[in-house]
């Protein structure tokens, strides 16, 4: 059974504003029914104007426990150890089980206050198909997971693969497919260096179906859209600024930006010879050997550049 990661200082929502009020209406409607097999919720379809109006909280429910044929999802209550302060937290995890026999548990995000697990069903895979979202959250983190109910329960989606704790999960069919895409973003350079974690750049990134691998995996050509508008943004970029400015944080943060967006769009040379020719201060090759680190950490620039994936670290029993 899974146990603990605590998460302390993680990650922003991966697209705009906060969605768990928009699913309120779903959750007053399953909180008021006694049948504990639920539809999927269909509401709050996203838009072309907002790509991200419906977030995996769209879709949960308030029950402890929601079925669908055979599988049963169910939501648990313990206490484990914080390593850190050596006292008991209580935090909440959920089941999935099929015929009474356990196939699936989904825990290990923790937090010394507690934590939040939320479950829902959804139609990702097209409108007649029907998974189960799993969202596990502390204050600016999460693990999201989706699990395919067509078959034994795959799991296809779990965030903590990719090294991605938002608290929520964009849903948007994005090229119209009728399989809808989930975006998050990379929080790698979350407070990175001197920038605050409000300056600090989290490139999105979209995951598609992949039905041969069963697996929604990055979609490297989405990354292009981070182009749109760099020519001017770099064009921005006053080369008389003072490098020596008491707000050094600020003089990273779009530079680093820009980069970003060439790097994960594929076109990595082209961002360091923008960010050689753009960043002054003299920590600069530090910083750069810096940033190339924390890259060949990040799974999904892996992925883009296809070099194999690294083990995720243990979750701590």
């Amino acid at each position: 059974m899974l146990l603990g990661i605590v998460l302390l200082a993680f990650s922003l929502s991966a697209c705009s504003g906060s969605a768990k009020t928009k699913g309120a209406a779903s959750q007053n409607r399953a909180a008021n029914s006694n049948d504990s097999s639920l539809e999927v919720d269909q509401t709050g379809s996203s838009t072309e104007d907002d790509p991200c109006s419906q977030m995996f909280s769209n879709l949960f429910v308030k029950l402890d426990t929601i079925s669908d044929g055979n599988f049963v999802v169910t939501k648990m209550h313990k206490s484990v150890r914080d390593n850190q302060t050596g006292q008991q937290m209580p935090v909440t995890y959920a089941t999935l089980t099929s015929q009474g026999k356990t196939v699936g548990v989904f825990e290990g995000v923790y937090y010394p206050l507690g934590n939040s697990t939320y479950f829902g069903f959804a139609d990702l895979l097209g409108a007649q198909s029907k998974q189960l979202i799993v969202s596990e959250t502390v204050p600016r983190g999460g693990r999201h997971w989706i699990v395919d109910l067509s078959g034994e329960g795959t799991v296809v989606f779990d965030s903590y693969d990719w090294g991605l704790g938002n608290e929520d999960v964009c849903i948007h069919d994005y090229d119209d497919d009728g399989v809808k895409e989930i975006q998050l973003a990379i929080t790698a350079f979350w407070g990175f260096g001197s920038m605050s974690m409000a300056d600090s750049p989290m490139p999105p990134v979209v995951f598609k179906y992949q039905p041969v691998a069963r697996k929604f995996m990055p979609d490297v050509e989405m990354f292009a859209r981070g182009l749109n508008g760099i020519d001017d943004d770099v064009a921005a970029i006053d080369p008389d600024e003072d490098s020596d400015t008491e707000t050094p944080g600020q003089y990273l943060a779009p530079r680093l930006d820009i980069l970003l967006r060439y790097v994960y769009a594929g076109k990595e040379a082209d961002g360091w010879a923008f960010f050689d020719a753009a960043y002054k201060p003299t920590n600069g090759e530090e910083l750069k050997q810096q940033i190339k680190r924390k890259l060949t950490g990040e799974p999904v620039y892996r992925h883009v550049y296809g070099m194999p994936a690294l083990p995720r670290p243990p979750i701590q029993n």
